[in-house]
Order: C-alpha cells, then structure tokens, then sequence
C-alpha cells in the first residue's frame, strides 16, 4: 500500500493551486465518523463523469476506484486526522478510466464552530488529461482559487455575515472585479424574494437592492447569467457605468443543485461573460456560502434546542431566567409611569412530588409520557401573557405577569397545581396519580430582586411545601426568608468549619449478635460550632449536598478515619475493628473519590480491608449507574461494601442485582423499631435477613434501643447489631476500651 507519508512528486510541493485537475471537500460528522462531500469542484466532476451536483452529499468512496485498499483510506483519514499532510499516488474512479492514476493531496482545515471537521483533496493526474477533461486550472495565467485559503477563511470566520464578506473579497481579488455582491435568501422564507444584502462594497445599498430585483427578473434565478449593465433600469445602469462596470455577472447559491438560497453577483468592467475559469471561481464562492449557510442554520438549530426541552417543547431554565429579568424590568418601567394596577409579578414552581420513585417503578418511558401530559395540561390552565418552561427534570416554572394582587396569584398558583392531580392513563395500561407541591414568589415593582434570587426563593417554598405534607402551594414569606438567610449563613460557617478544623469523628460500635463482642464501627462526623455546640450530621449534611462542600468534608472524613485507623494496631491488641464511612451519591459520582481513598491508604500505610463505605439504599438509580464504576473499583481494592438504610427505597431487589459487589446489608432503623411489635416490620426484617442470607451478604441491624429488639434479631439470624442499647457514638479512646470488653450486650 503507498504510504500516507510518501513525499510529494514534482508539480505538489509548490503553491497548492498550481495544477490541480479535481478538488473535494469533505465534512465529517464527530458523532458517527461518517463523511460526506460538501463541495466538488467543476473539473473533478468532469473526471468522475457526474454532474457537481449530483456529488454533493455522497461519501468520498464515489470518486475512488474500487480497488482502493480500506487500509490506505483509513491510514490517510488518521494522518489527516492528526492535522498533517498526506500526498499519496492513487486511482480514482472516472468516465473515461475506472482506475485512472492521480496523485492525491489530503489535509485537514480548522474545524467548524459545530465540530464538523472539514477535509479537503486535491487531486493531479498523472499524465496529461484526456480530450474533453476540465482542469480546475489549466494555465498559470489563468486566475485560480486558492482552495486552503478559502477554507481557512470559512473555518476561521465568525458569523455567517463575515464569513461571505471574506468570500466576497477573495472574490475581487481572484477576478480583479470592482464589487461583488452576494445576497442571501431569508432561511426562513427560502422563495421569498427578499434578499439580505452583505457585501455592498462600491455601491450604494439601494442600488444593490434594486440590482438584484432586476437580474432575478420573473423566473428562477438558477443558472448563472451575464446582466449587461445597459440592459438594467436606467437608474441602475447610469450608476453603474459611472463606477465603471459594463455587465454584472450573477452565479446562484445552490443547496442540491435545486433550491436557491441566495446569489454571487459580481459588477465587471468587461462586457464579456466570465470565462470558464471566471465562472469556476465563481461557482466555488457560491458553493462554499451555501456551505457557511448550513453551517449557519445548524448554530441556529442547535441554539434553539439548547433552549428548549427536547422531550416537551419548553424553554429551558436559561431561557426562563431570560424571560424573568425582562419581565422584572418591565414591571418597574411600568410602575414608573404611574400605572399601580397590574403590575404584580408572580413565579410559580411546580415541582412533582416523588415523580423520582415513579421513574423507578415504572420505568423513564412512562415517565416521559407523564411529563409531557403535564406539560399539556399546565399550559392549558396559562392566562394571557404567562410564559411556562421546564427547569429541572421534574420541574416546572410559569412566570405570571400583571397579576391583581396577591389573592389572583395565588388563585393562578392553585389552578396549576391542580391541573396535575387528576390520574393519567399510562400507555401500557394503569393510571398514575401524581401530586405537586407549588412554590409561589410575588415580586412587587418596588422590589430589588434578580432572576437568581427570585429562583432560589421559590425552590425554597417548593421545599416547605414539600415539609408541610406536599400537593399544596406554599408562598415564599417573611419566615421563609428567614429561614433562607439562616441557611446561607449557616452554609458560610460551614465552608470556614472544614478551614478551621471544627469537625471531629465519633464512633459507634457495630457488635456480633451472638456474642457481644464489637467487631466493627460507623465513623459519624459532628461539628463542633463555636457559639452553637456541637451539631449533629441532620443539621448540616443537607445543606453541605445542596452546595457541594460535601465532597470536602467527605474527603477530609476518609483521611481522619485512615489517620485514626492507623492508630488501633498500635493501642490494642489482636487486630482491630473495620471502620465504616458514609459515602453520598455525589461523592460516589465525583472523580476525586478514588485518588483520595488511594492516596490515603498509601500515607497511613494501613490495609483496604480495614476501612468499609456505606451507601445508602435510598439512592436514586440513576446515581447509583453514574457511581457503579466507583463501587467496583473500591471493591477491588479490598474494602468492604455495605448497603445502608437497607429496605426504605422502592426498588430494592433491583438495587441489590446493580449492588452486587457489596458484603453487608444495613437494616433500616425504622423497621427494627417494629420488631415485635409491628408484625409488618418484623416480617420485613426476617425476609431481609433471609435474602442477605441467600446472597452471601451479613446482615446489621441499625437502631437496636431495647433488649427485645436485640433478642428478635438473634432468634431471626441476623449477625450483626447497633444502637443506643449497645453503644452510643463515642469518641476514640472510648471506642479503644469498648474494643477491650468481651460483651457490649447489657445483660
């Protein structure tokens, strides 16, 4: 096979343009890896025997013989693809000769703005060319396009306007013309006879625009025509010849050869029509901005979607927040005027209560089915005027200007929450009920409030919604701005306690059902807040999730509970105890999770085995897929697994068969509270000691309180136990002594 790297023969290492018989380009799609030609040029259509037209759009394999090897094709994309140069002999595939020999040229020019890499060959044959081939340049003295200029000039060039400006004036300079014209059509409205304007060098727009009505006359404008200037309206041409034009040369925008999207025109001092090699720079300008064109219109395409949900057609939070600083500012334009009555601006979010566990169990299909009905039937329920997007999966915003007051905002608020609540008929059959808990925000004109701070609001009277039972509005109040303020206070004395070494670790023992002995611990982190106390997780860990400061205290929490495992070995012993830590879906999905455990074991020289993760059961799955490669890794390095919070989810057997590498199952408190009491919950607890069981996994009982409880779990099988009837969370030279006694089993 020729090599990619061959050096190029005579007559290619000098100016690119120089002697080239064919020249194509293709665009690579970075989704599939497949290409397809978006430009061909006349004399490489000429060799190929197809019209250039035809072309446009076919894989590069139309113009290659048929005995060019796979190998030499994918050798020439990956060097091409490494942004170098391959000059290679090959056979193209030809009218007159299917396998006629050619000397190709491949190399890469800037990508597109959309990630649409673009390549371009140039091809010379090898040997004189037949009667009847075109050459895309035939004689130094005829002008010729600078195929890799043109390309850098589109890839480079920022909107679609300066994009056609740089062809226009590559153009002039190829032509020797006085000014070129090229006007596209709306994209919008691609038969309307409008025309947008943007090369107007050397004439005035008006004139531009009643040139272009002229040479378009009655029918189509798709071949390529000479206007001579004495044949134009007499304002026109007198304009014109006063520049010193004697025709305009006008080459049409062809997308597929059929559909017009615009004109080249080009006013020339020559009365002649262009040469044949005048009009192949013209047809390659033109190709070339329809090529900017689609590009253009992808942009335009794909900003759209960016700011509309795909699944239900609705602006997107970026768009929302857009529409709500607009509206914010035309609400005191208007109470500035004098107008009091109407100016009242309300934000209602809906957000759909345990649509999460929905998805579990019903799967995302049906899911989706339910978003889009009730994204039906909110907007149904909009008055004039209201805009409504979706800003979180299951989330929606309707932003309410010119409400009465705070009554009709409320009334709106309530007339969307109850547009959820009636059942819908899922396609395979069953219904869903669904609920929503609303969080309704009046701004008022005298307000001095941003789209953030009026988002963060309603999302915290969606949240007392939520604690005061869901499907209900709660209206964001004097309290609850309180309550916000004192969370973000809170959050900021948190961010400074992880600084200034204000968390410590407490530990509660883990013992052996059977016989009292401790054979593990939970590390349990506690703030010590100066001026506050010592706070316990319920207080903090919520908010240190919303921010994010939960991976820095997770980290911290895995280096501290390494620090203190480091010291058993050396204060006891016979070995020592597995210390467990919690872990959050967010620390599982984060990519430092793995390098700190690492880093950790490695600096305190102590073994995986000795330290376990604890993830609760009640993560959502779709976590749970984003953290599994974090659970596999941790597992085979050695530490031991443990599903927390054991039966509380909704789907757990699915959730055991995606959690397979774990050892132990944690029972849920709230269930062992039950035991012998509750006949639910102590079948609950029999039936999770006997699946653990049937795995191979042990089995901890969380929340053991009473004798009773821990007498139930032994008679049911389960191994291990903790609560407050063993041990409370104790500091570490407690743990130590408990570690000594032969029973922590008080009785």
């Amino acid at each position: 096979m020729p090599s990619p790297h061959a050096p190029p023969p005579p007559g290619l290492d000098g100016p690119l343009s120089a002697s080239i018989d064919g020249v194509m380009v293709s665009a690579v799609d970075p989704g599939s890896g497949s290409a397809h030609l978006v430009y061909v040029s006349e004399g490489l259509a000429a060799l190929v025997g197809q019209p250039a037209s035809e072309l446009l759009g076919a894989t590069p394999d139309a113009v290659f013989a048929e005995s060019t090897p796979p190998e030499q094709v994918d050798a020439i994309a990956e060097l091409v693809a490494q942004g170098k140069q391959a000059s290679v002999p090959m056979k193209l595939r030809t009218a007159r000769d299917p396998e006629l020999p050619v000397h190709a040229t491949f190399l890469a020019v800037p990508s597109l703005s959309d990630g649409w890499p673009l390549y371009l060959s140039m091809f010379r044959v090898l040997g004189p060319p037949a009667a009847g081939d075109v050459p895309d340049s035939v004689s130094s003295n005829a002008p010729s396009i600078d195929h890799t200029e043109l390309f850098d000039a589109l890839a480079h060039a920022g909107s679609l306007d300066e994009i056609v400006i740089q062809l226009g004036e590559r153009c002039e300079s190829y032509l020797g013309a006085g000014s070129v014209v090229m006007a596209l059509a709306y994209a919008h409205e691609p038969t309307s006879a409008r025309f947008d304007l943007v090369r107007t060098a050397g004439l005035k727009p008006d004139v531009l625009a009643e040139l272009f009505q002229a040479v378009r006359a009655d029918d189509p404008l798709t071949e390529p025509r000479n206007v001579p200037v004495a044949s134009l309206p007499l304002e026109i041409a007198i304009e014109l010849q006063n520049a010193g034009f004697a025709c305009v040369w006008v080459t049409p925008m062809l997308r597929n050869g059929t559909e017009v999207l615009g004109a080249v025109a080009v006013a020339h001092p020559d009365h002649d029509s262009p040469t044949h090699e005048q009009q192949q720079v013209l047809d390659a300008v033109a190709r070339l901005a329809v090529v900017a064109m689609d590009r253009s219109r992808r942009e335009a395409d794909l900003a759209l979607r960016a700011l509309h949900d795909p699944l239900t057609g609705l602006p997107t939070r970026d768009l929302m927040t857009d529409r709500l600083d607009q509206l914010i500012d035309l609400s005191k334009r208007t109470a500035a005027t004098g107008v009091e009555e109407g100016n009242l601006l309300s934000i209602v979010m809906v957000d759909l209560d345990r649509f999460r566990a929905f998805n579990d169990r019903h799967g995302p299909s049906a899911g989706d089915h339910v978003l889009t009905q009730i994204s039906q039937r909110l907007r149904s329920v909009l008055r004039v005027g209201d805009t409504i997007g979706r800003v979180g999966p299951d989330q929606f915003l309707v932003i309410c200007p010119q409400r009465r007051d705070d009554a009709d905002a409320f009334s709106a608020a309530e007339e969307l929450r109850e547009a959820v609540i009636a059942p819908i008929e899922l396609p395979e059959g069953g219904e869903a009920e669904v609920t929503a808990s609303v969080g309704l925000v009046l701004v008022h004109p005298e307000d001095a409030v941003t789209p953030a701070a009026v988002l963060s609001n309603a999302e915290a009277a969606v949240d007392a919604a939520h604690e005061a039972g869901r499907d209900q509005v709660s209206v964001f109040d004097a309290e609850l701005r309180r309550q916000l303020a004192a969370r973000h206070e809170l959050e900021t004395a948190l961010e400074e306690a992880i600084a200034d070494d204000e968390l410590f670790l407490l530990y509660q023992p883990i013992i052996d059902v059977a016989s009292g002995q401790m054979i593990g611990a939970e590390a349990l982190v506690r703030w010590d807040r100066p001026g506050h106390g010592v706070l316990p997780p319920a207080l903090f860990i919520d908010i240190a999730e919303d921010s994010g400061l939960i991976i820095d205290i997770g980290e911290w929490v895995i280096r501290e509970t390494c620090r203190q495992i480091a010291e058993w070995p050396e204060r006891l012993a016979g070995g020592s105890p597995i210390i467990s830590v919690n872990l959050s879906a967010r620390q599982l999905s984060h990519p430092s999770l793995i390098p700190t455990v690492t880093d950790a074991l490695s600096f305190y020289d102590i073994e995986p085995s000795s330290i376990g993760f604890e993830v609760t059961e009640s993560m959502k799955v779709e976590d749970l897929e984003r953290a599994s490669a974090s659970l596999v890794e941790l597992a085979s390095m050695g530490c031991h697994l443990s599903i927390d919070d054991f039966g509380i989810g909704y789907a757990t057997l699915d959730y055991l068969r995606r959690f397979h590498m774990a050892h132990t199952l944690k029972i849920d408190r709230s269930f062992v509270d039950g035991l012998g009491t509750s006949r639910e919950d102590t079948a609950i607890v029999s039936a999770s000691v006997t699946l653990a069981e049937s795995l191979g996994l042990t089995v901890v009982a969380e929340g053991v309180e009473t004798v009773e409880q821990l007498e139930y779990l032994h008679q049911l099988g389960a191994d291990y136990a903790q609560g407050y009837l063993l041990s409370k969370p104790v500091e570490l030279d407690d743990a130590h002594l408990l570690w000594h006694r032969a029973t922590l089993i008080p009785f």
